[in-house]
């Protein structure tokens, strides 16, 4: 064989690229030509017109995402409404559960002492909650129909009436109390797990609240069933991310920013939007809270007794736009002003009879399930 020459490969290696060079350009010529044509029969859309189409539709897109998720977790709920309930209790003791030991989370045996004082305190509690419904109910039908002879407007007092017989059908069944191993100072409702009342061993170990105390406490959480404020927080929540959407589309199309944006922007919607919710919703259960602690005969004063306790052990004072709770003190300062205005308007003509009540209602729900079991 005769060796080739450097040179000459060198030629027609530069040959065979510029064919190949050509060809490309052939076909770029050629897509472009179809792309044009393309456009002409499809024209694009004004540019005034693209941003707000492609807002609706990152909107559309976090809205349907939302229902998609909400829409399978019904189903899955109904296959197996016995084992969710498992799953749901295990996963809400495991991410709320604080132990300095590195004890599992678990729930305390029927048995324990403080599961059986939870659960006597919140069954009467419960009762009183369903009394105070349904005497809320009973002024706010009676109100309609005053303001209707008035030809008063009707919607705030329709609404408030809505969501008070929707709470009365949230409240109702039977309920169950959990007291957890957590040593963490709380206790809490979830929209995740209905008809459950989660109570920290850890509360009543640093707080050692009296009867009366603890019943405003669980009170406070079954205000927050009667007026729906966990679902209404998901709620919260999904249209906050919805809108961080679409504002970051509007502000960064390209997504390029939408990282640093996302924490930045996000804690301040969150703040502004879903954490001011959270407050209102706070301040609304102390106020359902401490009426209901005068429809069952408790002591109205033991509510901000309570709060002292929760605000000394949380050492929380100042008052802060990023806060899910209103300031202990000031919370502290309503309910004193609230015990005032309800002494001030007298109790059940008989107190001792309604506790004796509730005490019997109590002993019989009991003592009935003992028996079908």
């Amino acid at each position: 064989k005769i060796p080739a020459d450097p040179a000459m490969l060198a030629c027609a290696h530069i040959r065979l690229r510029g064919v190949r060079l050509r060809a490309c350009r052939r076909l770029l010529s050629s897509t472009s030509g179809a792309a044009s044509a393309a456009r002409s029969i499809v024209p694009e859309a004004p540019w005034y017109l693209r941003r707000p189409v492609r807002v609706f539709r990152v909107a559309v897109l976090g809205f349907t995402l939302y229902q998609t998720g909400k829409a399978a977790g019904h189903t899955e709920a109904l296959q197996d409404p016995d084992g969710m309930v498992k799953t749901l209790v295990k996963a809400i003791l495991e991410s709320q559960h604080v132990s300095s030991r590195g004890a599992k989370p678990e729930a305390h045996g029927a048995d324990s002492p403080l599961q059986v004082h939870v659960k006597a305190v919140g069954e009467r509690v419960l009762a009183a909650t369903r009394a105070w419904v349904a005497h809320e109910t009973a002024r706010l039908e009676a109100e309609l129909e005053a303001a209707k002879a008035r030809g008063e407007y009707l919607g705030d007092l329709r609404d408030h009436l809505r969501d008070l017989r929707a709470g009365a059908e949230r409240i109702a069944g039977e309920w169950t109390w959990l007291v957890t191993n957590s040593e963490g100072v709380n206790a809490f409702v979830s929209p995740y797990c209905p008809r459950h009342v989660f109570v920290h061993e850890g509360l009543l170990h640093a707080l050692t609240p009296t009867e009366d105390e603890l019943a405003f406490l669980i009170a406070h959480e079954l205000s927050h069933v009667v007026f729906a404020h966990g679902e209404r927080q998901l709620e919260h929540t999904a249209i906050a991310a919805t809108a961080q959407l679409v504002v970051l589309s509007l502000i960064d199309p390209t997504g390029v920013l939408e990282f640093v944006l996302t924490a930045t922007f996000g804690q301040w919607l969150e703040a502004a939007y879903v954490k001011e919710y959270s407050r209102v919703s706070e301040a609304q259960a102390d106020d359902c809270g401490i009426g209901i602690l005068h429809a069952g005969c408790f002591d109205i004063r033991a509510a901000s007794s309570m709060m002292a306790k929760v605000g000394e052990a949380s050492g929380h004072t100042r008052a802060s736009w990023t806060d899910t709770h209103p300031p202990p003190l000031e919370r502290v300062e309503h309910l004193q002003r609230r015990a005032v205005a309800l002494a001030e308007e007298g109790t059940h003509q008989d107190c001792r009879s309604v506790v004796q009540l509730l005490k019997r209602l109590y002993r019989a729900s009991t003592r009935s399930k003992r028996e079908f079991a």
